[in-house]
């Protein structure tokens, strides 16, 4: 590793750099990426950007391919020179100052398109290789990472609210062949279907699959979220009756409940459907293992803990009473309460060390909530009403948000003044090109972020896939 002086030298500035004496100012570089240099005091040029800075670090460590790097000053990342930053701060010239850099996130590459015939309110790619997504036209859709439409679910008799793929928990589901299928409608309904993982034969004049398995019996208005463990053992529902259901993913042979009356969703949209007899017969009717039952108004969403074996049985929710809640899963209970006075949460997700919640609210904010920790949030200011959020499957320090005015956000938690990126979650381009000049706006109305660096985007105009390189 090459090593610095106390003080930059005019052989050690970046190329392009002015080499005539300039004011400077006492730092330390620190970071918790493994490119680390020595920790030491150096004196630098006040002149000096987030360009310069990331020259730095890469000439002291003679990397074999350029990496770009961000800096935090006081939980505020560096865009302006470091004397500006100083000035706009107050920070005399003699104060040294602790610099964190990280790995920058480069600009999103739009990876694919895929339009559907309605809004699509959910969507889930934790899976390598698949995609789904819910629609309002009541509708499921599998396709694989070729984007080819696998399967096409229906049985719903309203807007599909969120899907997700089961884990395999058993032996039969564990080879890959086939996969478990859950969604949640506006129609107070959830459901479990399996499909095999590979296009239909279309030669097949009766085919198998879809498979309805299960009904789960519980809510008695809308079911907005659903969402499965990591073993695939459990599920959890969330609705507007202020309920969550925890569920078993077994299958019973029997039904657990007698018979229910699904309503038909009666909303003013004009594409709907029926529930045909044979959709009330196919699955049969679970009922849920516990009832959770503490909030006070609108159940939203829910999330299990992303942590290990620890965490199994913990489980959080949000919902329009403004709150967040964690549930000791297994007792029934809910363990803590995290509040944001007048907000509604529409959304919620959990970084991946379980240390950070992030709510999606109807304010035009994001609350970031320390778990355990009973402080006031700090809030993400945003120009619309933020619909959607997910966390990065491994970073523990980056999060994506959509908003109803279709603009995509990704931050880092380590810097909350302004997202890192941002882009325009289109869909339907030609439904984009057609609104052009009619002020339509594409809404994102939800948002997964893959183990592949891959954010899928829901919402009016279909669904954008797109490709987020992001260091640690």
């Amino acid at each position: 590793m090459v090593g610095l002086s106390s003080s930059i030298t005019p052989a050690e500035l970046p190329s392009g750099s002015v080499t005539a004496p300039i004011k400077t100012h006492p730092v330390v570089l620190t970071t918790r990426t493994q490119y680390l240099i020595p920790t030491e005091k150096y004196m630098i040029p006040a002149t000096w950007r987030r360009f310069n800075l990331s020259q730095l670090i890469n000439k002291v460590l003679a990397l074999p391919q350029p990496i770009p790097f961000d800096f935090i000053v006081n939980g505020e990342m560096l865009r302006v020179s470091l004397g500006d930053w100083c000035l706009a701060k107050g920070i005399e010239e003699e104060e040294t100052l602790e610099i964190e850099y990280i790995e920058s996130v480069l600009p999103p590459e739009r990876v694919s398109s895929m339009p559907h015939p309605d809004w699509v309110s959910s969507i889930s790619c934790e899976q390598k290789g698949y995609l789904l997504t819910g629609s309002y036209d009541s509708t499921v859709r599998l396709y694989n990472d070729g984007q080819q439409l696998l399967h096409t679910i229906g049985g719903h008799s309203g807007p599909v609210s969120s899907v997700c793929l089961i884990p395999p928990a058993s032996t039969t589901m564990s080879d890959g062949s086939e996969a478990l299928i859950a969604s949640a409608s506006y129609d107070t309904t959830a459901r479990i279907v399996s499909v095999p993982l590979s296009l239909p034969n279309p030669d097949d004049m009766d085919p198998p699959y879809p498979k309805p398995l299960a009904s789960l019996c519980l809510h008695t208005s809308a079911v907005s979220s659903i969402a499965a463990n990591v073993s695939g053992k459990n599920l959890l529902t969330g609705g507007w009756d202020t309920f969550i259901g925890v569920w078993s993913t077994e299958i019973p042979e029997t039904d657990e409940v007698d018979e229910v009356v699904y309503p038909t969703f009666d909303a003013d949209r004009k594409k709907r459907r029926k529930v045909s007899k044979k959709d009330l017969n196919g699955p049969v009717r679970k009922g849920p293992q516990t009832v959770l039952k503490s909030h006070t108004n609108r159940v939203s969403s829910v999330r299990w803990s992303p942590l290990g074996k620890g965490e199994a049985n913990v489980a959080y929710s949000c919902g329009w009473d403004f709150t967040v809640r964690c549930w000791d899963v297994e007792a029934g209970v809910c363990t803590g309460t995290l509040a944001a006075a007048e907000k509604a949460m529409l959304d919620l997700a959990i970084t991946s060390n379980g240390k950070m919640i992030a709510t999606a609210n109807g304010d035009r904010t994001i609350s970031l909530f320390q778990v355990g920790n009973p402080a006031p949030p700090t809030q993400l200011p945003h120009t619309s009403s933020v619909t959607a959020i997910s966390a990065h499957p491994n970073s523990p320090h980056h999060v994506v948000s959509g908003c109803m005015d279709g603009t995509v956000r990704i931050w880092d938690l380590r810097s909350t003044t302004s997202a890192v990126e941002s882009f325009i979650a289109v869909g339907d381009q030609q439904k984009a090109e057609e609104s052009k000049g009619k002020k339509a706006k594409s809404k994102v109305l939800g948002l997964d972020w893959s183990r592949g660096n891959l954010i899928g985007c829901a919402g009016e105009l279909g669904v954008d896939v797109w490709k987020v390189n992001i260091g640690n």
